[in-house]
């Protein structure tokens, strides 16, 4: 899911006066077609109806909702701007959906910058719609259940990537590396990142109910840090943007290969030190380039005396001594099995 759409799943997670309003419409089965925020372009797509500009409250959210209309709310769910309206967005607009109400929320969701949430009467099913994106909301103990499936793999790949990681470490410490084993540890970071975001829309979507799950993901730091030192490690282009992961499961070694810059998984390389230097203690980024622009390789990086890395403008004695202990010291114990 997009930012988007996850900040959109934030609005209607339990706890919230919208997803209040949502389980009352469904109880009742009367449907609806609520539209949040899109403002001033939903504007110019309303007929009729019938303007309010009042406080949002979810009990009123259900009363608007008997009628045929849509209802629309500001972005911020704060007041319930009119409600009966009828929404006209450009026929022309592609859709995949066959009922009216859903129809009429992805052309408006496809027009607008507005999130659309459309109520089915005889599905008693939640969609919401952003963009060119469709979310169907589940229930929660089914969502629970994910959750909880997504946090054992997690645990799994997480060890799977620091395993491969310390594979990594090993090998550069004895030379240049085959270009295959940075690719291995960057499938292994890219199926943590992907589970990762996969558990935050779950823990949006499950509102008050997902603290106890958003407890555990903190267990597991954030791996995005460690995938853009591998990339700046390794990538013959290290000037060029930094791409994202992208689907783990249409991973293809060959592709990340050519996009590292390398003509085969055998070609060597040779790390610059941006994830070695990633493991020093509260060594700020913008030092970190300045240490890797200055040494070129990490072997030339490991061979430097502290004094010489003490002359690097914003070091210092005492982060000198830091580095050179990281890059020695922590370089021992991986050595150690």
């Amino acid at each position: 899911m997009s930012e988007e759409m996850l900040a959109a799943l934030a609005k209607v997670a339990p706890g919230t006066g919208l997803r209040e309003a949502i389980e009352n419409i469904l109880r009742a089965h009367t449907g609806a077609l609520i539209v949040v925020g899109g403002e001033p372009d939903i504007d110019a797509i309303v007929n009729g109806g019938f303007r309010l500009d009042v406080p949002f409250q979810a009990g009123l959210v259900y009363e608007l909702a008997k009628m045929d209309g849509a209802i629309l709310l500001d972005a911020d769910v704060r007041r319930i701007r009119a409600a009966n309206v009828e929404l006209l967005p450009a026929q022309t607009l592609l859709s995949n959906e066959t009922g009216m109400r859903h129809r009429t929320a992805e052309r408006v969701a496809r027009s607008t910058d507005a999130l659309v949430v459309a109520i089915s009467q005889r599905r008693n099913l939640v969609s919401l719609y952003r963009g060119t994106e469709r979310y169907l909301l589940h229930d929660l103990g089914y969502i629970l259940t994910k959750a909880n499936q997504a946090l054992a793999s997690l645990n799994r790949y997480d060890r799977l990537w620091h395993a491969a990681a310390r594979r990594l470490t090993l090998a550069e410490l004895q030379g240049p590396v085959p270009i295959r084993e940075v690719v291995e540890v960057l499938h292994r970071l890219a199926l943590v990142i992907r589970i990762r975001e996969e558990i935050r829309g779950y823990v949006l979507e499950l509102g008050d109910e997902g603290h106890l799950i958003d407890l555990q993901l903190e267990e597991f730091p954030p791996p995005g840090r460690a995938w853009e030192a591998l990339w700046k490690d390794y990538a013959v282009d290290p000037e060029a943007p930094v791409p994202a992961p992208g689907p783990s499961r249409a991973w293809d070694p060959a592709e990340w290969e050519r996009r590292l810059g390398y003509g085969g998984p055998d070609e060597l390389a040779v790390p610059r030190g941006w994830r070695a230097l990633q493991q020093v203690p509260r060594l700020p980024p913008a030092l970190i380039e300045r240490v890797v622009r200055h040494f070129g390789t990490l072997p030339r990086l490991r061979a430097a005396a502290p004094d010489e890395l003490d002359r690097i403008e914003g070091i210092g004695p005492q982060r000198a001594r830091l580095i050179w202990r990281e890059l020695h010291e922590g370089a021992a114990e991986t050595l150690t099995p």
